[in-house]
């Protein structure tokens, strides 16, 4: 089918400091109208609006809140989310119970990831706010540059996030068919709404996914209050050592060590959700031995940042990273990277990349003497 797409039947993700609510992260979001849902309980995962969009899907018909996402860019011949699924059950009844909800607690997050941006770290926003804008060719990031709907709300008040919090959990309990519950951020540990939600939702299964951007007394303190061993913890992260403090700045890479062990010997499981970029590239096959005989290494594609995908990288380092991953041809992982390498760098997006680390290590007093030195005079660093 041309437009369907099981995601908006099954799955809902909430973002509670905006009062937002999307079928999936690449949708246009809806605000919720608090008073209307306290009148309506139950109805969260069935708006009118959501109604709507589900019957013009059932035939096959595109809905307005798609069209920025993954029709835009299969309009581009390009890949989507929505294609990029291959279990599409076809669900044809639009008032389909909800199975999957995601619940993005705040923005509030002690580090400033190179693929994040202020939308969703406060660190961030602190950081464009006193140092100024990002600007490269055709490409600014600044506390303006979100959606339209972004901009309204912009880290602003947070008066009723109180009560909608409140609503959110008499849903949860009202939502006789929900599976699973997956909760972000920023730093969702550290919210102090997250222990409310644990305890309310002992006999679902949980995702908590971190950067691990907390101190060891905070998550400590979680540990020991949490007896759901259906907790599942999916960490960001995709290099070691400098690489890994450079890309996921504000937190140490002796301390992340730290904090997986943690998790580990409390008995939760731990996936890792690595983004592939130009830069993890060069470190990518030691953060894979370091973890992979654990955990599950599963790959996220970056999508934000043109001038750090993966192919955005000189010759050299391409042939190095082939080299090294020559023996490990059957590992998935490799195989979905090495795609993503083989394509030719823009001028412009080479340009970007150099002066994007230059304004990023700056601003953060990194010394980026460690990447090698063909890297750094190919982008101009």
């Amino acid at each position: 089918m041309k437009h369907y797409c099981s995601t908006k039947f099954t799955e809902l993700q909430v973002h509670v400091q905006g009062r937002l609510l999307y079928n999936c992260c690449k949708a246009w979001p809806e605000r919720i109208n608090l008073e209307w849902l306290e009148a309506n309980p139950g109805k969260l995962f069935h708006t009118d609006t959501m109604i709507k969009d589900r019957k013009l899907m059932i035939e096959d018909k595109s809905c307005v809140s798609c069209h920025h996402g993954c029709y835009k860019y299969e309009e581009q011949g390009l890949s989507s989310a929505r294609l990029q699924q291959h279990n599409h059950e076809f669900i044809s009844d639009p008032d389909s119970p909800l199975k999957h909800l995601q619940i993005s607690l705040s923005t509030d997050c002690n580090m400033t990831c190179m693929y994040c941006g202020p939308e969703w770290s406060t660190s961030w926003h602190k950081d464009i706010k006193k140092n100024g804008a990002h600007e490269l060719i055709g490409f600014k990031l600044d506390n303006d540059n979100f959606s339209d709907l972004w901009a309204k709300i912009k880290q602003k008040s947070r008066s009723n996030e109180s009560k909608f919090f409140k609503l959110l959990l008499k849903e949860i309990s009202l939502a006789n068919g929900l599976e699973s519950i997956t909760l972000l951020g920023g730093e969702p540990l550290l919210n102090n709404q997250l222990e409310t939600l644990l305890e309310m939702s002992e006999n679902k299964r949980i995702t908590i996914v971190t950067g691990l951007g907390v101190s060891s007394i905070r998550l400590a303190n979680l540990l020991k209050k949490t007896t759901n061993k259906k907790i599942k913890f999916r960490v960001s992260g995709e290099a070691t050592g400098s690489f890994f403090e450079l890309i996921r700045y504000g937190i140490s890479w002796n301390d992340f060590q730290q904090r997986v062990r943690m998790i580990s010997d409390h008995g939760h499981e731990i996936e890792f959700s690595s983004t592939p970029s130009n830069i993890s590239l060069l470190d990518f096959t030691n953060f894979y031995e370091t973890f992979s005989k654990q955990h599950t290494i599963n790959i996220n594609p970056l999508s934000e940042r043109p001038f750090l995908m993966p192919h955005v990288l000189d010759d050299r380092s391409k042939r190095d990273f082939i080299d090294e991953i020559k023996s490990r041809n059957n590992v998935s992982q490799f195989q979905e990277i090495s795609r993503l390498v083989n394509l030719d760098p823009s001028e412009t997006d080479r340009s970007n990349l150099g002066n994007y680390l230059k304004q990023f290590s700056s601003r953060r007093s990194i010394d980026t003497s460690f990447l090698p030195e063909h890297f750094r005079k190919w982008c101009g660093l």
